[in-house]
């Protein structure tokens, strides 16, 4: 398996990198919460975007060339939550790895929208911010109600991708 400092090199020039480090931070907080492998869940996070400068213009093939680029690299079912991770592939989602990446994948995208440490970041700010991008994006709202099927209350959920990524810096 990859290792982490292998993956931070694979992704340092991606331009989402501070995306990658913050939904790799809430994976591995929330792999620990549900008992998890927290490495696997950590570079499933650090890695799921690997291709987005590849596939701007075909977000169909968003995850997918990623997960090809990591075959051997990763176990098979971190590789399918990488494929899954984005509607647009048509790859369903099944485990609790997969829904947790979508679920992650969104927070990561409101924190950065908020643009503010995330110390002055709560849980409410955070509510309030989804609410506003699901007007352009609503997938967001749907991607993060997944946590309830990780056994997370939406609440509960935020608050632990907040307290991760405040415990990260």
């Amino acid at each position: 398996m990859i290792s982490k400092e292998e993956a931070i090199e694979l992704v340092r020039s991606s331009s989402k990198f501070f995306h990658l480090l913050i939904a790799s931070a809430m994976m591995g907080r929330l792999a620990e919460s549900l008992g998890e492998d927290r490495l696997e869940w950590e570079l499933v996070g650090l890695l799921h975007d690997l291709d987005i400068d590849q596939v701007r213009n075909d977000m169909s093939r968003h995850g997918i060339i990623a997960a090809d680029r990591l075959r051997g690299r990763l176990p098979e079912r971190c590789l399918y939550a990488i494929r899954s991770h984005d509607f647009r592939t048509g790859v369903k989602p099944m485990s609790k790895l997969d829904k947790a990446l979508i679920a992650v994948d969104s927070v990561a995208v409101i924190v950065e929208r908020i643009g503010k440490q995330p110390e002055e970041v709560g849980v409410d700010m955070l509510k309030a911010e989804l609410e506003r991008a699901s007007v352009e994006r609503p997938w967001h709202k749907s991607n993060v109600v997944k946590s309830r099927e990780l056994g997370l209350k939406v609440d509960e959920f935020l608050s632990l991708c907040l307290d991760a990524i405040s415990e990260a810096k």
